[in-house]
């Protein structure tokens, strides 16, 4: 092996382990952030709306193409609504009820997502 060949070798290495370090990195972000949204939710979720808050559930997604979760109320109450749409509607209101805006709250400390995630590799990469 050449001088020039054992560089490039080197260097797609290197390139390989910068790859999965930042992958590491955004998968551990991502679950330490879906999991402070999910308890957010959860706790603000209006009390007072029967089996709406144990409605809320997290299920993962982790395929070769995607990784995230998904935060939803599942489900119907008793009279056939669906628990996703009590959620919204006490999220943004309606002519008869005052928003809560907990939905949307907890969803805007999402933003800066990536640069905590580019912190985060770098606390990895030292």
């Amino acid at each position: 092996m050449d001088g020039v060949t054992k560089q490039l070798s080197e260097f797609l290495e290197r390139i390989g382990e910068f790859s999965d370090r930042a992958v590491v990195a955004i998968k551990e972000q991502i679950d330490i952030e879906a999991a402070a949204v999910f308890d957010e939710i959860k706790d603000n979720t209006p009390k007072k709306t029967g089996g709406l808050r144990a409605s809320f559930k997290k299920s993962q997604i982790n395929t070769s193409k995607r990784y995230g979760y998904v935060l939803e109320y599942e489900g119907n109450a008793p009279d056939g609504v669906p628990y996703a749409k009590i959620a919204n509607v006490l999220n943004s209101g309606s002519s008869t009820i005052k928003p809560k805006r907990f939905i949307s709250k907890a969803v805007r400390k999402l933003k800066g997502l990536d640069d905590r995630a580019t912190k985060r590799f770098e606390e990895i990469s030292k």
